[in-house]
């Protein structure tokens, strides 16, 4: 046999493989566990079944001569024909095999239609004060300290990371990356009053949000030789400004390649509060192609110009340009109804993308700009990350 075809064959056998492992999962939902399963939908090459009254996914890849491959993927929506170049090579000879490994890898990418999704979404305006609070005997996971290189800075730079309890190497998990406030570290949202663990390992043991890592990266990240001491004015801002190149060329990457981390948007949310608020609606109408999910808790002024109690915010987009493509899975946003901090600018923000035909969640929660608003928003979003609405 030819090198060639011995190649082809070694392909089709792998794929083979990964293709009888739970593919469910990776695209927001629970694979079928019966051989007698029925399918009761079919969408975009994906067979979904019923079990024990919720969907899953029935894995069934079958083999279709002489079909292109069309895999979108999870991403940018690129990668035709997975390992394209290759076939390239061995087109002449291997043409049957070839048709194999295309088929698969039309089963094993599919892309999931997420139209209505968001109609799915049933806000509560507070958090429920015992979702807040650790329960005995139950196992809650640890926030550990971990320091990368950063080339945005040019320094080494901490943050925390949050692995499920059970964290195991051979699953694959959708990331979180959850932004604290202005003049706040990577420390702050482990204070017990925000609930970032207890509220998602209380929601996740009742079936209401997926398993996940959390990441709690130190927003301010000021280039080369700009840092100044926190205050209230553009110098200072201009740090966190930045925080998208060092999150999307630094901390990202260094995620996916220490943690075992599910790629693509539909696995990746970002959330936050306050500046936070404002970063992840920066951030993620910036690089939609990276988040799926988005979510901004009272964000702070300064991604459209503005002026406030602190001075004139220049702005970093025209509001005009505050647009998804493609659009988010899930964008929320909300805010106490008597913010003394950030006052009506999250709702200046609302209806920009109101009037931009963007998608999206808006509510107002009773309070300030305090711990009660900040839980409501981070409650509601939990709610909705990575697909869970589709398992109830």
């Amino acid at each position: 046999m030819k090198i060639n075809t011995i190649f082809a064959v070694a392909i089709v056998a792998l794929a083979c493989k990964v293709s009888a492992e739970c593919y469910g999962q990776q695209f927001g939902y629970q694979c079928c566990r019966y051989d007698d399963t029925k399918v009761v939908e079919s969408k975009h090459g994906i067979a979904f079944g019923i079990e024990k009254g919720k969907k899953c996914v029935i894995q069934n890849v079958k083999s279709k001569k002489g079909g292109k491959g069309k895999g979108k993927g999870i991403g940018k929506g690129k990668g035709k024909g997975k390992g394209k170049g290759k076939k390239k090579e061995i087109e002449s000879e291997s043409s049957s095999e070839d048709s194999d490994i295309e088929s698969i890898n039309d089963a094993v990418q599919p892309t999931i239609d997420w139209t209505g999704y968001m109609d799915k979404i049933e806000i509560i305006n507070s958090c429920p004060p015992e979702i807040k609070v650790r329960e005995e005997g139950v196992t809650y996971p640890e926030a550990v300290k971990v320091y990368y290189n950063s080339t945005t800075t040019q320094t080494k730079r901490p943050m925390n990371v949050i692995l499920p309890v059970g964290y195991d190497e051979s699953k694959k998990y959708p990331v979180m990356y959850y932004l604290h406030g202005i003049m706040w570290d990577e420390d702050t949202m482990l204070d017990e009053k925000f609930g970032t663990i207890s509220i998602y390992t209380n929601l996740l043991n009742q079936g209401l949000t997926k398993e996940m890592i959390i990441v709690l990266p130190n927003e301010y990240a000021p280039a080369p030789g700009t840092e100044v001491e926190p205050s209230f004015d553009q110098s200072y801002f201009d740090g966190y400004d930045n925080f998208i190149n060092d999150l999307v060329n630094d901390i990202m990457p260094y995620m996916e390649k220490n943690y075992s981390v599910a790629t693509g948007r539909e696995n990746t949310a970002i959330c936050g509060f306050s500046m936070g608020g404002r970063n992840s609606l920066y951030i993620g109408y910036s690089r939609p192609d990276l988040f799926g999910y988005m979510g901004s808790f009272s964000p702070a002024p300064g991604i459209v110009e503005a002026d406030d109690q602190n001075g004139h915010h220049p702005g970093l987009v025209q509001p005009e340009e505050l647009v998804a493509d493609p659009q988010f899975i899930v964008s929320m946003l909300s805010c106490g109804d008597s913010d003394s901090v950030v006052g009506t600018f999250p709702k200046q923000y609302h209806e920009i993308l109101e009037k931009n035909k963007q998608e999206h969640v808006w509510f107002e929660t009773p309070g300030d700009h305090d711990w009660p608003a900040h839980t409501a928003g981070y409650y509601n979003f939990l709610k909705t990350v990575f697909g869970v609405l589709n398992d109830q």
